[in-house]
């Protein structure tokens, strides 16, 4: 019984959290038992939201898990009062998720994601991410590019912040893809997503940078500390 309602996304999004919650240690099979751990995965805030939230909530945690026909069966849930959803998940990352039971691996299994924008290269949606990454004796600040498509890493991390990289816009210069990122070394560095090097120096700041965004016409516009700045090109 409790696994049969379990593997139902309508009881895990409608129903009370405290009767879901009763059910979880006695999830059977696979299905129960992936149900099981994607409710718990965001278990704190399920009773402290609504059906619509907690069904966005499920949603993500199933996509984290690998299971994206659950992950697109939880949207679907109607929820009463709430129109339907609005978006759909199509992947994520799960590296702070119970390994056992995902389904395919994740890029940033001891990254700290930090920020992410996306783009096209050679006609393949692409995201860019940036992050600091644990490595032995230390960690690593990396600029990383991903296939959409196949989730798969496109070339090798393009490094050169020694700090945590933590903005990421993208914009197409001149023809050209790029990226641009922004680090707490307080440097801004611009990224040629198609050659995959940096393009030209880094431009440096007194503070560590937030955020970055390129405005239309090529500006840039870096925010760091408390301050913004909007930089054109000579």
């Amino acid at each position: 019984m409790a696994a049969q309602r379990l593997a139902d996304p309508g009881f895990l999004v409608n129903a009370d959290p405290g009767a879901v919650t009763a059910l979880l240690d006695a999830a059977s099979g696979p299905a129960a038992r992936l149900a099981a751990s994607v409710y718990r995965a965001s278990a704190e805030l399920h009773r402290d939201v609504t059906a619509g939230v907690r069904r966005q909530l499920l949603a993500l945690d199933a996509a984290r898990y690998g299971d994206r026909e659950l992950s697109a069966r939880i949207t679907a849930v109607p929820v009463e009062g709430e129109p339907a959803a609005p978006w759909g998940v199509e992947w994520a990352t799960g590296s702070q998720l119970d390994r056992s039971l995902r389904r395919i691996p994740t890029p940033h299994s001891t990254d700290a994601l930090l920020a992410v924008a996306t783009a096209v290269v050679h006609g393949r949606p692409v995201a860019v991410t940036g992050s600091s990454v644990a490595v032995a004796g230390g960690s690593e600040r990396t600029v990383r590019v991903w296939d959409l498509s196949t989730r798969e890493q496109i070339g090798e991390p393009l490094t050169g912040h020694t700090d945590e990289v933590n903005a990421v816009a993208t914009a197409v210069v001149d023809g050209r893809p790029v990226a641009v990122t922004g680090g707490d070394d307080g440097t801004v560095r611009v990224w040629d997503l198609t050659a995959g090097d940096q393009v030209g120096p880094e431009l440096v700041f007194p503070l560590p940078v937030c955020a970055v965004a390129v405005v239309p016409d090529g500006r840039l516009v870096v925010g760091f500390g408390w301050e913004v700045a909007v930089l054109a090109r000579r």
